[in-house]
């Protein structure tokens, strides 16, 4: 059996030898394919990184009628909190309004005007598998629909770009690795034809000495493995190098 082993695995390895400029070619292109790849996957997740904590703030700012006062504001808010989509919020009385106009304006709006006229409100932070622009319409629109609400409102045109950047990125991710993939096999696929094509006497003269053609494709399916081995063990050099560049020039 060991002896069967040793003698497949050498006619692999002669097989590869045999047509070592096509091999080599063959694992090259896995490597760089996989290296491409690898590129592609790593960034997809840095950016579902970037972008989980962009949407970590992604909050809907709500904006009461004036005339109503502060127990059945903060009545609405409560009833706003336990929507669906909702996770969190901050009530928002007279007095806080007055300290977020100082924040951004530098200036009190009551010696401005003389009072506060300033609504009171909510801001609320959104549940993560709620944070899309689709989903935030939906809740705003809910919102809207009840009594004692003036405006509500989200940045609707910066969350939907993130949403559109991110499933753009998803869909060439996968696409560039369907094509990968489809380019691999292709590559190893013909590297065997070429393989099996130099070794047809050899084959045929197996046959009549009959052997089983499990036996005659074994040092086939084992080429194939070598090269995928190579090409992953290119492309594991290649991303070494590239992340030692990387510590390097940062």
């Amino acid at each position: 059996m060991i002896t069967k082993l040793l003698f497949l695995l050498s006619e692999s390895f002669r097989g590869l030898f045999r047509a070592k400029l096509p091999a080599a070619i063959s694992s090259i292109t896995i490597g760089i394919a996989l290296v491409i790849f690898s590129l592609a996957y790593f960034s997809y997740v840095n950016l579902l990184g970037y972008s989980y904590k962009f949407k970590s703030k992604y909050r809907i700012e709500v904006f009461f009628h004036n005339e109503l006062n502060t127990g059945e504001a903060r009545d609405l808010f409560n009833t706003i909190l336990i929507l669906d989509g909702i996770e969190q919020g901050e009530f928002i009385d007279k007095e806080k309004a007055s300290e977020l106009f100082m924040s951004y304006f530098h200036e009190d709006i009551n010696e401005i005007i003389g009072e506060n006229p300033l609504p009171m409100g909510g801001r609320y932070d959104i549940d993560v598998d709620y944070r899309n622009s689709n989903q935030m319409r939906r809740i705003v629109r809910d919102i809207r629909h009840l009594e004692g609400v003036d405006v509500a409102s989200f940045q609707q045109g910066i969350i939907s770009r993130v949403d559109s950047i991110v499933e753009n990125i998803l869909g060439i991710s996968m696409a560039m690795g369907i094509a990968i993939f489809i380019i691999a096999v292709i590559l190893v696929s013909n590297t065997i034809r070429l393989i099996i094509h130099a070794k047809q006497e050899t084959i045929e003269t197996m046959h009549l000495l009959g052997a089983t053609n499990s036996f005659i494709r074994f040092p086939f399916v084992v080429e194939g493995i070598i090269q995928g081995i190579l090409g992953a063990g290119f492309s594991l050099l290649i991303l070494y190098l590239l992340r030692s560049l990387q510590s390097y020039l940062l």
